[in-house]
C-alpha cells in the first residue's frame, strides 16, 4: 500500500514539473515574437520605380511623291500642227499657248459671222429708230433683235471653234518632253505633253491600325514628317500633314496619310520615290509594367509602397505599348510601383522588399 503511494506521488510530482517547463517554454517564445502571434511576417514584394516617358510614336514608310497639279495635254480636235511654241522643262503660266493647230478655216467662219454680226446690229438700229415716227412695226424691231442675237452667238462660236484648234496650259507648272512637230496631224488621242506644277510635292503613306488612334484631324500640326530621296543625298525635307483618309483599307488595315513638302528650290521631281518617318508627339505620363496594374469593381489600380507601407492608387489607363501601360493621376516619377506580389497586400500594410533575382 505504501509502495503504491509513492509511486503515486512521483508521477504527480513528474508531471507537475514538465507542466512547468512548457509554461516556461510558451512564454519565453511570446516575449521573443510579440508582434508576430496574430499578425504573421510581412509581405514581400517586388517593386520597379516609376518613370515618365512619352505616349508619342514614330513611323517609317516608303512613298511616292507627286505633284499639286499634274496631268495630261491632248488636242480637243483632229487638225494639223502650225507651231509647237514650248520646249522640255519650260516654266509656262496658265493660259500660255503651247501649240497652234491650222485654224484657217475657223478664222474665215469668224470674219463672216462678225460681217453678220455688223449687218445684223445696223438693221436693228435702223428699225429702232423708224418704229419711232411709226414707219415700221414692233414686230419687225423684234425680228431684227433676234436676227442681231442670233449673229452675237455665231461670233461666239466661231471663236470657240478657233479656240479649240489652241492648246494652252490649264495652270502654272512646267512641261514636258513632247514628240509633237508642226505639219503633223494630231487628235484627242495623241498626248501633246505633260505638265506639273511642282512647288509643293505631296507624298502619301499608309500607317498602321495601331497608330490611328494618336492621329488627331485638329492637331495634324503636331505630327512631325520628314522624307529623303534617294534623288537628292544627304538631303532631309520637313514635310507637313495636310490629310487623313476617311476610312481604313480593310485588307491592309493601314490609314492613308497626305503631307507634302515645299519645293521652292526645285530639287524634286513627281515620281520621285520617298523614305518617310512620322514622329507624333505625345504626353509625359507614368510608365509601368503591365503586371502591376489590377482591377476591381473600382476600376484599375496599381500598388505603391511609400514609407514602408503598401499604397493603393487608383489610376486611369491612358495607353499601352510594348509591354507597358502608361497611367495618370495620382503618382509621380520615382514612385515604387509593386510588379509582384501585390496580390497579398492591403492599404496600410507594412511590406518587406526584395531583390529581383534577374537584376
Amino acid at each position: 500500500m505504501i509502495k503504491r503511494l509513492v509511486y503515486f506521488l512521483i508521477v504527480v510530482l513528474v508531471l507537475g514539473a514538465a507542466y512547468a517547463l512548457a509554461q516556461t517554454l510558451i512564454g519565453n517564445a511570446s516575449s521573443e515574437t510579440p508582434n508576430q502571434g496574430s499578425k504573421g511576417a510581412a509581405p514581400k514584394v517586388l517593386v520597379e520605380p516609376v518613370v515618365f516617358e512619352s505616349t508619342g510614336s514614330s513611323f517609317g514608310a516608303i512613298a511616292t511623291g507627286w505633284a499639286g497639279q499634274s496631268t495630261d495635254i491632248y488636242a480637243v480636235v483632229d487638225e494639223k500642227v502650225s507651231k509647237v511654241l514650248f520646249k522640255s522643262q519650260q516654266k509656262v503660266k496658265r493660259g500660255d499657248l503651247l501649240v497652234q493647230q491650222d485654224d484657217r478655216e475657223e478664222q474665215l467662219a469668224l470674219r463672216l459671222a462678225q460681217v453678220q454680226l455688223k449687218n445684223t446690229q445696223s438693221l436693228l438700229e435702223r428699225y429702232k429708230q423708224a418704229v419711232g415716227k411709226g414707219a415700221v412695226p414692233q414686230t419687225q424691231v423684234d425680228s431684227a433683235q433676234a436676227d442681231f442675237e442670233a449673229a452675237q452667238v455665231a461670233v461666239e462660236q466661231a471663236r470657240l471653234a478657233i479656240s479649240f484648234h489652241q492648246i494652252r496650259a490649264p495652270f502654272d507648272g512646267v512641261v514636258g518632253i513632247t514628240d509633237i512637230d508642226p505639219g503633223q496631224r494630231i487628235g484627242p488621242d495623241v498626248l501633246v505633253t505633260g505638265i506639273d506644277s511642282r512647288e509643293i510635292i505631296y507624298v502619301d503613306f499608309d500607317v498602321p491600325e495601331a497608330i490611328i488612334s494618336q492621329l488627331n484631324p485638329d492637331s495634324m500640326d503636331q505630327i512631325q514628317v520628314t522624307a529623303t530621296t534617294p534623288a537628292v543625298a544627304g538631303k532631309q525635307f520637313d514635310a507637313a500633314v495636310v490629310a487623313l483618309d476617311s476610312r481604313l483599307d480593310a485588307e491592309k488595315r493601314t490609314l492613308r496619310v497626305r503631307a507634302n513638302i515645299n519645293n521652292s528650290e526645285d530639287l524634286l521631281r513627281p515620281g520621285m520615290s520617298f523614305s518617310v518617318q512620322m514622329a507624333v508627339k505625345g504626353q509625359m505620363l507614368a510608365a509601368v509594367p503591365e503586371i502591376a496594374l489590377q482591377w476591381d469593381r473600382e476600376g484599375s489600380y496599381v500598388w505603391l509602397v511609400r514609407d514602408g507601407k503598401a499604397d493603393r492608387v487608383n489610376l486611369r489607363v491612358a495607353d499601352r505599348r510594348q509591354g507597358k501601360v502608361f497611367l495618370e493621376g495620382d503618382i509621380r516619377e520615382g514612385d515604387s510601383v509593386v510588379v509582384e506580389g501585390g496580390l497579398r497586400l492591403s492599404e496600410g500594410v507594412q511590406v518587406e522588399l526584395v531583390e529581383d533575382p534577374l537584376q
